[in-house]
C-alpha cells in the first residue's frame, strides 16, 4: 500500500513538473516573437539528421544484443554531438537575435529571455 502511495505520488509530481516545463516553454516562446533567420540552419540541420541515424544505429545494437560498453560508447558520441550542435545554436543565437535586441533597445529582456532557455537546457 506504500508503495503505491509513493508511485502515485512520483506520477502526481512528474505530471506537474511536465505542466510546468509547458508552461516555461510557452513563455519563451512568446518572448521571443522576432523572425529568424539563421545562417547556420542547413548546418544545424544536417547534424540533427547525422544524430538521428546514429540513434537509430543505437538502437538496432541494442536490438542485437550488442556488447553493453559498446552501446554506452555510442550513446556517448550522440551526447557529445548534441552538445556540440547545442554549441552551434547557442552562438547563432549570441550573434544574431541578441545582438538584434540590442540594437532595438531591448537588450535587458533578451538576455533575461537568454537566460531562462539556458536553465532549461541546463537541467
Amino acid at each position: 500500500m506504500a508503495e503505491e502511495k509513493s508511485l502515485l505520488e512520483y506520477v502526481r509530481r512528474q505530471a506537474e513538473l511536465t505542466q510546468q516545463d509547458d508552461k516555461n516553454q510557452q513563455t519563451l516562446q512568446e518572448a521571443h516573437a522576432h523572425a529568424h533567420n539563421h545562417p547556420n540552419k542547413k548546418k544545424v540541420v544536417n547534424r540533427l539528421a547525422r544524430i538521428e541515424g546514429h540513434v537509430r544505429s543505437i538502437k538496432t545494437m541494442v536490438d542485437n544484443d550488442r556488447d553493453c560498453s559498446e552501446v554506452l560508447i555510442q550513446i556517448a558520441a550522440v551526447r557529445k554531438a548534441l552538445d556540440n550542435t547545442a554549441k552551434v545554436i547557442l552562438k547563432d543565437h549570441l550573434e544574431h537575435c541578441i545582438l538584434h535586441a540590442i540594437e532595438k533597445g531591448e537588450g535587458n529582456k533578451s538576455l533575461e529571455d537568454f537566460e531562462a532557455a539556458i536553465d532549461q537546457y541546463l537541467r
